[in-house]
């Protein structure tokens, strides 16, 4: 399976309204971490409209999106904190 990472949570969030399907989040030692989805054809394409502005979609789903993966981030740091990895 191809796939691609991002460390931005606003372009995470708009992909994922996208279609796009997260497989993994990675943490890294300084505190920064990705989402790594995995490829489609058009993600060159999503990635330059969101950029310039012009993709478009449901800011509520947006928000969910953002929201579900802000949780995802806090739930990792707090099993990290227990001793766990993801």
């Amino acid at each position: 399976m191809k796939t691609f990472e991002t460390h931005d949570l606003y372009l995470a969030s708009a992909l994922k309204i996208h279609g796009f399907k997260l497989v993994d989040i990675k943490k890294n030692g300084n505190g920064r971490g990705s989402f790594v989805f995995e490829d489609q054809a058009n993600h060159s394409k999503c990635v330059r409209d969101y950029f310039s502005g012009e993709l478009t979609g449901s800011l509520k789903a947006f928000s969910n999106a953002w929201a579900d993966l802000k949780s995802l981030i806090t739930e990792m740091e707090i099993e990290k904190s227990d001793g766990k990895q993801w």
